[in-house]
């Protein structure tokens, strides 16, 4: 772990709370590189896809244009936690900071991120397919 990814990891999180908080996709799709890839149970849900994963920032804008549209589904995140050029954010539900609602692994390069992982705790499953068909 060393001081420069700390603060790279620090800055994009930071970023990204901020550009969520404006609702501002172009913020948001900027802090991925062009070839950056975004895997999460969230797409196949929202984008109506059978595949989880957006390849490059089109894909990505897709997404998070969408995401943006409905609100954050979170409360708030722990500091990241970081490794290398690995960073991993715990979020919180809205209603308690004890209640864990997903993790995102991003791996960060020149200072962008090349790919987010975004791993859902039970809470945030149920959260995403509450009034879905069964």
């Amino acid at each position: 772990m060393t001081e420069d990814g700390n603060a790279d990891a620090e800055r994009v999180v930071g970023e990204m709370d901020a550009a969520f908080a404006r609702k501002d996709v172009d913020g948001l799709v900027a802090l991925f590189a062009p070839d950056a890839t975004l895997e999460s149970y969230m797409v196949t849900r929202v984008l109506h896809r059978q595949d989880g994963v957006c390849h490059g920032q089109a894909e990505i804008r897709q997404l998070i244009g969408e995401l943006v549209q409905q609100g954050v589904p979170w409360g708030g995140h722990g500091p990241p936690m970081v490794r290398g050029n690995l960073a991993a954010v715990e979020y919180w539900s809205k209603t308690s900071q004890g209640e864990k609602f997903s993790v995102d692994v991003l791996e960060l390069r020149d200072g962008k991120i090349q790919s987010l992982r975004a791993y859902a705790s039970w809470r945030s499953v149920l959260a995403a397919t509450a009034g879905a068909p069964r």
